[in-house]
């Protein structure tokens, strides 16, 4: 059986990652719209190599989609060997949050498959 046909039987699980998800989307335009209607600027903008573990192209494009979609974020490129992918984010404190931030929506794909 497919793995992702085991998402539609296990619905629960896409609930879950849905609601998680959309938290994330709340949270990103919050910042982004924050960022706008305010006079001083903290966009500290910058493109990351985000090391992913996608089995297959379908999970990558999902992955890729999914952080694009997040306001903030746009995946540049993805590696040939799809072991990497590059992502701009206009708020970086620390490159690794944005790493630790691509690789939790990941587990959460990961997990969602299971």
């Amino acid at each position: 059986m497919s793995p992702w046909i085991r998402v539609l039987t296990h619905p629960w699980r896409l609930v879950g990652f849905l609601a998680l998800y959309l938290w994330d989307l709340a949270r990103a335009n919050a910042i982004v719209a924050w960022e706008v209607v305010t006079p001083t600027h903290y966009i500290r903008p910058g493109i990351v190599a985000c090391p992913v573990r996608a089995e297959t192209d379908a999970e990558l494009t999902v992955l890729a989609n999914l952080v694009s979609f997040t306001p903030g974020t746009l995946v540049v490129e993805v590696t040939e060997d799809r072991t990497t992918m590059y992502v701009h984010a206009l708020h970086i404190r620390e490159p690794d949050d944005v790493r630790a931030s691509v690789r939790r929506l990941e587990d959460r794909l990961r997990w969602l498959r299971r």
